[in-house]
């Protein structure tokens, strides 16, 4: 069964689950309704409105679809890196045994924003990357209190 959440944020949050499982999700500035006929598509809508309220929200019994074998290895990873923290790519990297390349090949294949927090993962010299752009992840960082509200 597709299901979709919605979340209101500076940048609305969509996440879409098949068989409650996510598969995909993105910021928007469009207004979408939530299609939500499951517990865990209910239980990922309350987290998700809490933690774009800036409270520290578990995400682990959610599952995702990742794209390849490899980057479920490099975003397992992320996902255990904790709220209000960052790891450099080449951390992450080095705690692999890959390339800081490869691990960012990995992370901007990640279906499930949020729920494996990828906006974590920041470069040596400043933020790095992000998929949906790089103000997304300054007000990620900002939201988890990573970097001042005053940057």
């Amino acid at each position: 069964m597709y299901e979709r959440v919605f979340v209101e944020w500076t940048w609305n949050f969509v996440a879409e689950l098949l068989d409650g499982v996510v598969v995909k999700s993105f910021f928007t500035t469009s207004n979408l309704d939530s299609e939500i006929g499951s517990e865990i598509a209910e239980r990922l809508e309350d987290r998700l409105s809490k933690y774009f309220k800036g409270k520290k929200v578990d995400f682990s019994e959610f599952k995702v679809k990742y794209p390849t074998v490899f980057s479920e290895k490099v975003l397992e990873s992320v996902r255990k890196i904790n709220y209000g923290k960052v790891l450099t790519y080449s951390e992450l990297a080095r705690n692999l045994s890959t390339s800081p390349r490869a691990v960012g090949a990995a992370l901007k294949s990640n279906p499930a924003l949020i729920v494996v927090p990828c906006h974590r993962v920041v470069s040596k010299s400043g933020i790095g990357g992000y998929s949906e752009g790089v103000e997304v992840k300054k007000e990620l960082l900002k939201l988890e209190r990573v970097i001042p509200e005053t940057e």
